[in-house]
Parts: structure tokens; sequence; C-alpha cells
């Protein structure tokens, strides 16, 4: 990274938070994103949420998918009490093995990591954390996506350095285009 001028990586930050809100319409930009940037030969790892729904349209369960392999992991799956008592049904064990994924891109130093998931567990310090900040440790560009409601601790545990991104495939392609630099 030593370059006798700064380059863009230097004037825009290797990660941004993708901030929604609760009743986000357009939940697949991340996912639309990541797979326009792996169509033009960008390596990109990570994870997505894919909410998954009954004849009804009502919510039967969560997966994350692997963004390298396409790897299904069953993180959520509501009981009826669950629904009826309105009590987490995350399944902590699956979030563990969804570390995976992150790991494997940060070893493999991948062009992007894309996450979608800064839940109840990683705003505890718990959860994908550890993963999460070894990426920016490593500087490998980051995407995640941060709840509007947790904006503020995601700013102060990144330490205020990470750009900040409405949740919109166009802010993306910007970002990443401030962010990648072709050799």
């Amino acid at each position: 990274m030593s370059q006798n001028k700064p380059s863009a990586r230097d004037e825009v930050a290797p990660f941004a938070a993708a901030v929604y809100a609760r009743d986000l319409q357009d939940r697949d930009a991340l996912s639309d994103f990541a797979a326009e940037l792996r169509a033009k030969g960008v390596r990109v790892g990570g994870l997505v949420q894919e909410i998954l729904r009954d004849a009804d349209g009502k919510m039967t369960g969560i997966d994350m998918v692997a963004l390298d392999n396409g790897q299904r992991i069953a993180i959520n799956r509501p009981t009826r009490e669950n629904l009826e008592n309105n009590t987490c049904s995350l399944d902590t064990a699956a979030l563990t093995e969804s570390t995976e994924a992150l790991r494997r891109a940060i070893r493999e130093g991948v062009d992007l990591i894309v996450l979608e998931k800064f839940g109840e567990q990683e705003q505890k310090g718990q959860g994908l954390n550890d993963e999460i900040f070894a990426a920016i440790a490593e500087e490998i560009p980051l995407l995640i996506a941060v709840p509007q409601f947790a904006l503020e601790l995601w700013q102060e545990r990144s330490g205020e350095l990470g750009d900040t991104l409405p949740y919109d495939v166009a802010a993306f392609r910007t970002w990443w285009a401030g962010v990648h630099h072709d050799p």
C-alpha cells in the first residue's frame, strides 16, 4: 500500500455501514450488489440473509447464505411459541457455524466482504463480531448492513471511521468505485 500518491482507497474508508429501517422494502439490495460484482469477476465473500415465507407471505425462517459457495445455514426457525410470545428464535449454534464463511473470506483475501448481519448478537459484542472486526483489521473492504436504530452503536464500535450509506445499490456502487481500484 505504500504509494507515492494517495489512492482512492486512502480517500474512502474501506468499510461502510449500509443503513436500513425496520420496514425496508428492498431487502435484496446487498445480495443484488454482490451478484453484480461477482458477475464482473470481483471476488466477493461474506453472508446475506434470506427470509423464508410460506404461501401466505408469513415468515417461516431466515437462512444465512454464503456468497462464495451458496451454502445455506438455517439461523432462525421460529416456533409457534416464539411467534405467539414475540421471543427470539435465533439458533446461536447455527450463527456460530456461519462464521466460517467470513473466516474463509478473510483467509482468502477476497476483494470485498458483504455482510447482512449486525443484529442483536453483534450489538452485544457476540455473534459475528470478531470476524467483522478481523476483516476491518485486515483492511478487506467490508459492506455491512446496520439497522438504523443501531447506527450509533456501530459508529462507536468502529471508531466512526467507516462510511455510512443508504441501503441502496446505487450508493453501494459509488462507495465501491471509491474503495476499489484496478491494478
